[in-house]
């Protein structure tokens, strides 16, 4: 049984919140396998997850989506798996040793490492013997690594236990958030309450019949001001971007 508040993802959606492959983030939440010369191999999981499988499928909770943020930054500033992985281990380690059960199972959800990425990063190349983490410190990645998880600091809301608690995936003026007690996690325009895919997919509707007065039209159906119909558009444009 799922509790309520986890928020709950398939592959496919993390991805596309993510601007990652699904194939990524599977690989990244359940692992994967490699055929080698002296037989198969399993890469273990870059994260815990939690959810059992829903109806014969994977599912990402809230928490380790907000994880795959800050592996998708490990990756950009040039870090293998191996890396991230012995990452995920110290942080892991050193938040049990604090008493912090949900951040050890989840420690890239945890406030402390978007306040400063850099200090876990020479935590665990400062414990690596291996010649990646040496180019990685000596690199690109070691001035990249902070620069790209920092800004996630003005997205994110924290809880009174510094676990990821909301996620405002256009920055909190773009009036999009993410939060898994309020429907189910599905992106929500803040100023109306109501889910964006709700709103954009009642634009499309109204768009044949009514043309360039559809946001206003949608805007007087569900009571709402045409700013919100306007931010659900301006969400889904980003949703389906890709860098």
């Amino acid at each position: 049984m799922v509790a309520l508040g986890t928020g709950i993802y398939t592959p496919g959606e993390a991805a596309a919140l993510l601007h990652e492959k699904p194939a990524t983030v599977r690989r990244w939440a359940f692992g994967y396998g490699r055929m080698r010369p002296t037989g198969p191999v399993h890469h273990a999981p870059l994260i815990n997850t939690d959810l059992p499988v829903l109806e014969g499928k994977q599912a990402i909770s809230f928490v380790e989506l907000i994880e795959m943020l800050y592996i998708r930054a490990f990756e950009s500033a040039g870090a293998s798996w191996g890396i991230i992985k012995e990452a995920a281990n110290v942080a892991a380690r050193e938040l049990a040793e604090h008493g912090h059960a949900q951040g050890h199972r989840h420690p890239f959800a945890m406030r402390r490492f978007f306040v400063d990425p850099e200090g876990l990063l020479y935590v665990v190349l400062g414990e690596s013997e291996g010649s990646e983490a040496v180019v990685l410190l000596q690199g690109h990645g070691q001035h990249a690594f902070p620069q790209l998880v920092r800004p996630y600091l003005d997205q994110i809301d924290f809880g009174l236990d510094d676990v990821a608690t909301r996620w405002w995936p256009l920055g909190r003026e773009g009036g999009v958030s993410i939060d898994p007690g309020f429907a189910f996690g599905a992106p929500v325009v803040e100023e109306a309450a109501i889910r964006a895919s709700t709103l954009s997919d009642a634009y499309d509707a109204e768009l044949g019949q009514h043309g360039g007065d559809a946001v206003n039209r949608v805007a007087w159906m569900y009571e709402i001001t045409p700013r919100s119909v306007e931010t659900a558009l301006e969400f889904r444009r980003w949703l389906t971007a890709r860098a």
